[in-house]
Order: structure tokens, then C-alpha cells, then sequence
């Protein structure tokens, strides 16, 4: 697949935006595309600074690349100016940007957008599409506008979600239906044959980031409502619970095919076996697959089983 001799700038930092990176620099000339990235940043316990998923394809594929501060500043656009892009493209870049910097390609701005839009505006529009057991999601390219994720509507590309999928495997999945998409769109732009529609208000919905505490796990929720926010929470912030006054990780659990004519308390444990349930709300069991105590490594129910003298008493709590 290959595109008009045009210059492309790509601005990207996650995984998520790596194989539409791929598909842009397969689809033109190494010169006609510079990639636009954040610096190198201290993570892990060593604080060793390390590039970008995007800097580091970059690097692996010969391109050209820029990592500025900031973004907005007066110097980063006139750099990104002096390239004369014809197109921007952002997937997956973590920052916002001013008015001055969407107006800098000659044609058009694009953002990759990982729902299907107007639903589920914001950071974590895959994450949210599982906690409320969404049914169908997709991608959207759209122009992007002063409002975050509020730019008239490009292309879409629906698709159902997985029964049992995590957000490391919708995200995967999501990221190399959309690549194609950017693709599809420039080459729809180009010809004149698409048309930007404007999004429905009454439609929209939000997606905001996270915060630690949401991973705490109510048992007093239906197992389903609870087996979405474990998927759906996965792997950050996670979600976690309270055993003998010990916080430990919920890693992977499903809803208990059996639907017991007394089931456990909210938050009350049961052994079955080598099988580890808890009760939950509406009458439901939620199955304990994999879970991680504080200061433990992470183990399967029978593993935990084997380590617990389960007593009667016993329950996951909120504190």
C-alpha cells in the first residue's frame, strides 16, 4: 500500500501507535516522514530514562525524529514547520495541542482514536468500553479540533469485543485495525472521495483517566459488573481488594458458571476444590483465577488455596 508523494508529520508515543508508524513507513519515502515523539523518561525502581515505544521503531526503521519538551513551544513549531508536512498524524501521543500547532500541515490534521466516536471521549476509551461491557468498539480517524476528541468524524471501522478480552489484548487488536484506517483516510482525503461529518452530541460520552483507588473492588457489584473492571483495569491501575486486613491484587477472574440457589456473601469466600469463589452481589459467584498478595508473587487460586487455612469467617473487604 502506497501513498502520493507527501510529507507526513507523526506524532505518537505508546504502543498503540506503532503499527500505524510501520504502515506510514511503508507507505512513503523514509525523507517525506518525521516522527514526532516525548523525550526519554526515568522509569522502573533504577529510574534509568528510557525512549519511547514510538523513538525506538523510529530508530529501528531509519527515520527521522524529534523529541521536544514541549510540544507547543514556538521553537517545536517552527521545526516541525520547517519539515512543510502536508499531513499530521497523532496516535497514542499523551499530550495536547495548541491551535497554532493543529493548524501546522498544509491539508489536514488527523487523530487515530480508539472508539467509536462520539462514545467515549477521553484518555481511556478501551478501559471504560470494558467496564461497561460494551458489546461492539472500533476506531475513528477524525480532524482534530480545539476540543479533545471532538473533530468532525473521518472513517470508522467497527468490530465486537472479545468475551474474556483484557485491555493489553483489545488495545493490541484495536491499534492494528486503526493503522490501515490512517491509510485509508489520507488516500480518501487525497481523492476528494471523503467527506468529514460532524459528531452527534447526543451521543457522547466520556472516557476519563484513572486514579488508583478506582481499582478497588466492590463486592457488593454483580460478578459480571466486577469481571469487566478487572479486564478493564488491566494492567494499570489494577484492581485489588482486602484479605485479613492485607491488600492483595485481583489479577484474573471470571463469572462463575454455577448460579448457587444460596450464594456466598458479598465479598465472602468459598473454596470449591482447587477452585477459590467469592460472593458477590445480585446472588453471583465470581471465580478467582490469578491474584498477587502484597509483597508476593503472583499466584493461581489453587497456589493461594494451599498457602490459606480458609476459615468460615473469611472474606475480601474494601479495607
Amino acid at each position: 500500500m502506497t501513498l502520493p508523494p507527501l510529507k507526513i508529520l507523526f506524532l505518537g508515543a505508546g504502543e498503540f501507535a506503532l503499527p500505524t508508524l510501520e504502515k506510514l513507513a511503508a507507505a512513503i519515502p523514509a525523507e517525506n516522514l518525521l516522527v514526532v515523539s516525548q523525550p526519554a523518561r526515568a522509569k522502573g525502581r533504577g529510574r534509568k530514562k528510557s525512549p519511547t515505544p514510538v523513538s525506538e521503531k523510529a530508530g529501528a526503521l531509519g527515520l527521522e525524529q524529534f523529541t521536544p519538551k514541549d510540544i507547543n513551544s514556538p521553537a517545536s513549531r517552527a521545526a516541525m514547520q520547517d519539515f512543510e508536512p502536508d499531513y499530521l498524524v497523532l496516535v497514542d501521543f499523551g499530550t495536547r495541542l495548541a491551535p497554532a500547532t493543529i493548524a501546522l500541515p498544509k491539508k489536514a490534521a488527523i487523530n487515530l482514536h480508539p472508539s467509536l466516536l462520539p462514545a467515549f471521549r477521553g484518555p481511556a476509551p478501551m478501559a471504560w468500553a470494558l467496564i461497561k461491557g460494551e458489546p461492539v468498539t472500533g476506531v475513528t480517524t477524525q480532524l482534530i479540533g480545539e476540543k479533545i476528541d471532538c473533530g468532525h468524524i473521518l472513517l470508522q471501522d467497527p468490530t465486537f469485543i472479545r468475551d474474556h478480552e483484557t485491555l493489553p489484548e483489545l488495545s493490541r487488536r484495536l491499534s492494528l485495525i486503526g493503522a490501515p484506517l490512517v491509510i485509508d483516510t489520507i488516500e480518501g482525503l487525497e481523492s476528494g472521495s471523503l467527506e468529514p461529518r460532524p459528531q452527534d452530541e447526543n451521543l457522547a460520552s466520556k472516557a476519563p483517566k484513572f486514579k488508583k483507588e478506582d481499582g478497588l473492588i466492590n463486592w457488593n457489584e454483580n460478578a459480571t459488573a466486577i469481571f469487566n473492571r478487572i479486564r478493564g483495569l488491566n494492567p494499570w491501575p489494577g484492581t485489588y481488594t482486602f484479605h485479613r486486613g492485607k491488600r492483595i491484587k485481583i489479577i484474573k477472574a471470571v463469572p462463575a458458571a454455577e448460579t448457587p440457589l444460596l450464594a456466598p456473601a458479598p465479598g465472602e469466600l468459598r473454596a470449591d476444590g482447587q477452585r477459590l469463589l467469592v460472593g458477590c452481589g445480585q446472588n453471583s459467584l465470581l471465580e478467582i483465577l490469578e491474584l498477587q498478595p502484597a509483597g508476593k508473587p503472583l499466584r493461581t487460586a489453587a497456589q493461594f488455596l494451599n498457602g490459606q487455612q480458609l476459615k468460615q469467617s473469611d472474606h475480601f473487604s474494601t479495607s
